[in-house]
């Protein structure tokens, strides 16, 4: 995903990847994503509660 992530966007990726079984790494990898990207939308999301 190249383009601007909503909170939208980001609740639908972390839905998969908390189904996926897989570490934030091996679902980075596969999803291309940055880490760091996920690793900073994850932190929004928590706090959003």
């Amino acid at each position: 995903m190249s383009h601007q992530w909503t909170m939208e966007d980001f609740e639908s990726i972390y839905s998969r990847f908390k189904s996926s079984g897989l570490s934030v790494m091996d679902f980075c990898s596969n999803e291309c994503i940055r880490p760091k990207r996920f690793y900073e939308w994850r932190s929004k999301l928590l706090r959003k509660g």
